[in-house]
């Protein structure tokens, strides 16, 4: 593809906590971010846009899209890692009511799954079948893609070959957009080029 565009989507009330299949809708702050992402967005040239099913995503991807005049094509294998028992919780929380678990977390997340949650290894699988997708089939495209932040950092690390801190603090904000584009030459078939948020 000649550029991918990453965002993750606006704001909900779930900010701040492990929102993972949670499908909350925008708040205002929310949609004041996709207004001004649409104006920053506004004379993209895209080609495609892909996007996260669940309704945070979801809503901002059509926004988007009717504005560039483009379908959206909507897809579950976008979401946000499932977190089982600790959907909804913020970390804090989550210490309190799941201390033992909370601190394999952290020692190994890759690893540990909490309680009814999602594996890692399946959640990065599902993510790799549809990238591994695009870039097959958008060689030539210009192509956003709305998303979740677990889904970001792992798409920058995968594709783009930014590491684990970086991809960390490209998607802290909600509402970024991450500008990747074709890099001859490199390990990796993308590049991180620019990034952008609302203040």
């Amino acid at each position: 593809m000649r550029q991918l565009v990453l965002i993750r989507h606006p704001a909900t009330d779930l900010a701040g906590t492990f929102c993972g299949h949670s499908d909350p809708d925008l708040n205002a702050s929310g949609r004041a971010q996709l207004h001004a992402l649409q104006g920053q967005l506004g004379r993209l040239p895209l080609d495609k846009l892909l996007s996260s099913d669940l309704l945070r995503a979801h809503r901002c991807a059509a926004a988007l899209a009717a504005q560039h005049g483009i379908e959206a094509r909507f897809s579950p294998a976008l979401r946000e890692m499932h977190f089982g028992d600790w959907e909804g919780l913020r970390w804090d929380e989550i210490e309190t009511r799941f201390p033992e678990q909370a601190l394999r977390w952290l020692q190994g997340f890759k690893t540990f799954t909490p309680p009814h949650a999602e594996a890692y290894a399946h959640f990065t699988a599902r993510i790799s079948e549809e990238a591994d997708e695009w870039l097959r089939d958008a060689a030539h495209a210009n192509l956003a893609v709305v998303t979740h932040r677990g889904v970001l950092q792992f798409l920058l690390q995968q594709y783009c070959g930014v590491d684990a801190m970086v991809a960390w603090q490209l998607s802290s904000r909600y509402a970024t957009a991450v500008f990747c584009t074709r890099s001859a030459g490199a390990d990796h078939p993308l590049a991180v080029r620019e990034t952008w948020h609302p203040e």
